[in-house]
């Protein structure tokens, strides 16, 4: 009788037991949750250490050390010539200074490093190095990056269709447009040859469906950009 007693208790403990466990699960994270930008916003720091002429890492005021990836820059890479001039001229910019660090919204993580405008004590570093012909402005990113309609990007040869207002006989050139029958668009939606961001647009609530191929829609309800 004590035996039969003693079994229904220790079946009773494993029932509720397994009833907690499956009302708690541990979801697993992502497995590609490191190919998106945690952090569009603007932050300060201090740049600790610079790695080459277009890489360096800024240690925010909450203690995290976040590699950045100058936007637009190709700086010399290392046994390069002009690797350690361009090196130099970054660690005078903005070693051990006060730093803010502008990410690029259209650009995820680069090999884990944050892609970004940086401006040591106030001076756009991704511009001084082109200015001082350290780097060259990386071409293969102009259609994609924020930051290629800028004048330093466009200075130094960085000019793609969503910057360029006209054809060469200066006429301005239309935009392709997208009706849904009471929005239309600058730009098609089911263009997947560019990036599109939402500032690529002057409309707010954009409906995007289930298909999203610009990443539009944060909060997954198939309305984009909203505001």
């Amino acid at each position: 009788m004590l035996n039969f007693l003693y079994c229904t208790k220790i079946f009773a403990f494993l029932v509720v037991l397994g009833t907690f466990n499956f009302s708690n699960p541990v979801w697993p994270t992502s497995a590609n949750s490191d190919s998106v930008t945690t952090s569009s916003i603007n932050f300060d720091g201090i740049a600790t250490k610079v790695i080459d002429g277009d890489t360096l890492d800024v240690s925010t005021q909450e203690g995290d050390v976040i590699t950045i990836r100058l936007a637009l820059i190709d700086a010399p890479e290392r046994n390069e010539p002009g690797f350690n001039e361009a090196k130099s001229f970054v660690t005078e910019q903005c070693l051990n200074k006060n730093v803010e660090v502008d990410p690029d919204n259209n650009q995820g993580l680069t090999y884990g490093r944050t892609v970004a405008v940086v401006y040591c004590e106030g001076i756009n570093v991704n511009e001084a190095i082109l200015d001082n012909n350290l780097a060259d402005i990386y071409e293969d990113f102009c259609d994609i990056s924020e930051f290629a309609n800028t004048n330093w990007a466009r200075e130094h040869g960085c000019s793609n269709s969503r910057s360029d207002s006209g054809d060469d006989n200066g006429t301005e050139k239309e935009d392709p447009v997208e009706s849904d029958n009471s929005n239309v668009y600058r730009f098609d939606l089911s263009d997947t040859s560019r990036d599109l961001d939402c500032k690529d647009f002057d409309e707010k609530n954009i409906p995007v469906g289930d298909d999203d191929p610009h990443n539009l829609d944060a909060d997954g309800d198939g309305i984009g950009c909203e505001g």
